[in-house]
């Protein structure tokens, strides 16, 4: 009834319903309008030329970017829909714009670009924004630089087709590729043992992965079971294995790696598998940055134990 009274709380003109008002002097902003004609708020074409422009001299920005954004213009976009610690995605990144505010806004971000300016404009840009870049929005939200950032590449495709249809895999993957590929596809860690060469990985401290294009014969699980601890498991992805391999050992997981794959991967699609191997992760101060490149071709060489040398070797050398 107090409500009522004050005219908070009052009933519609047909008196079928109940109408609260609400006070501007309540409200912590207005909602934004559906248009937005201040340049001076949210910046124009011309002028995010311009920010390309400074941030890139001796690049022909204007020829890649033909409508890029201003800083400002994301900045509103970013204000009105996410908060400090909340995460933004920008899906087709063009020149680095969405990263850049992200990062200077203090949010988190995932970015994506598969074009050549990942490269040549992004990644270049993003490090100018942890070193404190003054341009855009940076005197407007008091940008003095810090944090850092992770760059990754994405791997070809793991799965084409040959001359045939059939489905085999991808040459462009080497040995070590591949099996820290079908790691991270089958949720191990991929961690190379020393020593042992189908140990390749684990999720735990007796469960491990193994992942060869060598054809699985029953002679070669069972000098795989022999060489196994009984309270160990293992998960072998292979390229074809015989028949009775299936459940020779209640230990010995066995799966053909085209089968295990379908509805993961785009096959036949380079710009779609994103086989992401995780670096050892680096632990930043006020002014560090991280960039890590995925590069599988330099992770997995590992040295092996001269008692199996001539094993592992003749093993490794018929992967491919």
């Amino acid at each position: 009834m107090e409500k009522m009274e004050t005219g908070e709380i009052r009933y519609s003109m047909d008196q079928t319903r109940l109408i609260r008002r609400t006070y501007l002097k309540d409200m912590e902003g207005l909602p934004p309008s559906t248009l937005w004609v201040d340049i001076d708020e949210t910046g124009h074409n011309r002028q995010a030329k311009y920010e390309l422009k400074k941030l890139f001299p001796d690049v022909p920005v204007t020829s890649l970017f033909r409508t890029p954004k201003p800083e400002r213009l994301i900045k509103k976009v970013i204000e009105l829909s996410t908060g400090i610690g909340d995460i933004v995605l920008d899906s087709f990144l063009g020149s680095g714009t969405t990263g850049a505010v992200a990062h200077k806004m203090q949010r988190k971000y995932i970015v994506v670009e598969l074009g050549d300016q990942a490269i040549t404009h992004c990644q270049p840009r993003l490090k100018m924004v942890v070193d404190g870049e003054q341009g855009g929005i940076s005197n407007e939200v008091v940008w003095k630089g810090g944090g850092g950032f992770k760059f990754y590449t994405l791997a070809p495709s793991l799965i084409q087709k040959d001359k045939y249809g059939n489905d085999i895999i991808n040459p462009a993957y080497n040995a070590n590729m591949l099996a820290a590929a079908m790691a991270k596809q089958e949720g191990f860690h991929y961690l190379p043992h020393e020593n042992i060469y189908w140990k390749q990985g684990n999720n735990n401290e007796k469960d491990f992965i193994f992942t060869t294009t060598q054809f699985i014969t029953v002679e070669l699980l069972d000098r795989l079971a022999d060489e196994m601890q009984p309270n160990e498991s293992l998960l072998i992805c292979c390229k074809g294995f015989k028949a009775e391999c299936k459940s020779r050992h209640p230990n010995i997981t066995i799966k053909k790696i085209p089968q295990m794959l379908y509805g993961r991967c785009e096959f036949g699609k380079d710009d779609y598998s994103l086989n992401i191997v995780n670096l050892p992760h680096m632990e930043l101060d006020s002014t560090g940055t991280e960039e890590e490149m995925n590069n599988l071709e330099t992770n997995g060489n590992r040295s092996k134990s001269k008692s199996k040398k001539k094993t592992d070797d003749e093993i490794q050398s018929s992967l491919f």
